[in-house]
């Protein structure tokens, strides 16, 4: 099986709703020369679990793991042949999974991450004359307000692109929170995305009261989707 075949199979382990966005775009839109897929069939030919090691901005001495599955034995022995001994990995997994990842990885850093999705007709943006928008040399948005001198107070972009949604990230300078800086510059990036017609999700850790007040506030909403991330080395 080639490699668009193969990505083509992994589709039914997966939904079109945000609760598998991340994984759908790293599993199957992702560039191909930086992404390794281990799939995992039954007698019938069915698609029951599926791993894909990706290596991606976001570490570039961690690659990225991404778990789908509907049978943990195939999962952990897809796991199993995706993870190299003593290497080190950051994943991105339903909670579910969690048990199949452990039992060959020693798991720290877990965080539960909740999804908020923005309608455009649900929108309500924050207008800031400071903000600076721009796009980087690879197509991703970036919203930023400088600081006094150097470095900037707050900045926002997009991790991914897919053809169907965008996520959003947020950073503001810690000395500059809770002055709406971050509102600011994820509500001109949030449009940004709309206008490309990309539904905005904004992934976020459960305790972070915060960041979801942000989200609300603009008029993301929880879609319920929960998703463990972390770092782990395979035993």
């Amino acid at each position: 099986m080639n490699r668009a075949d193969t990505r083509a199979v992994i589709a039914s382990l997966l939904n079109t709703d945000p609760a598998d966005a991340l994984a759908s775009y790293f599993a199957i839109e992702h560039d191909p020369r930086r992404a390794r897929l281990i799939v995992r069939t039954d007698t019938a030919g069915r698609v029951t679990a599926f791993v894909a090691v990706c290596q991606t901005g976001m570490d570039l001495f961690r690659p990225l793991i991404i778990a789908r599955g509907d049978d943990s034995a195939a999962l952990r022995d897809a796991l199993r042949e995706a993870l190299v001994p003593g290497r080190q990995y950051l994943f991105s997994i339903p909670p579910a999974a969690r048990p199949d990842l452990e039992a060959l990885a020693h798991l720290h850093g877990e965080i539960t991450v909740a999804t908020f999705a923005l309608e455009r007709t649900d929108f309500k943006p924050v207008v800031n004359i400071l903000v600076q928008t721009s796009r980087t040399p690879d197509g991703q948005l970036r919203a930023s307000i400088p600081a006094r001198g150097e470095g900037l107070a707050a900045e926002a972009g997009t991790s991914w692109i897919s053809t169907r949604y965008a996520e959003v990230f947020v950073r503001v300078a810690e000395s500059l929170r809770n002055r709406g800086l971050g509102k600011s510059v994820v509500s001109a990036v949030s449009a940004q995305v709309l206008d490309m017609g990309r539904v905005p999700l904004y992934m976020t850790a459960m305790e972070n009261e915060a960041s979801r007040r942000l989200a609300l506030a603009l008029g993301y909403h929880d879609t319920g989707a929960r998703e463990l991330t972390g770092a782990c080395a395979r035993r």
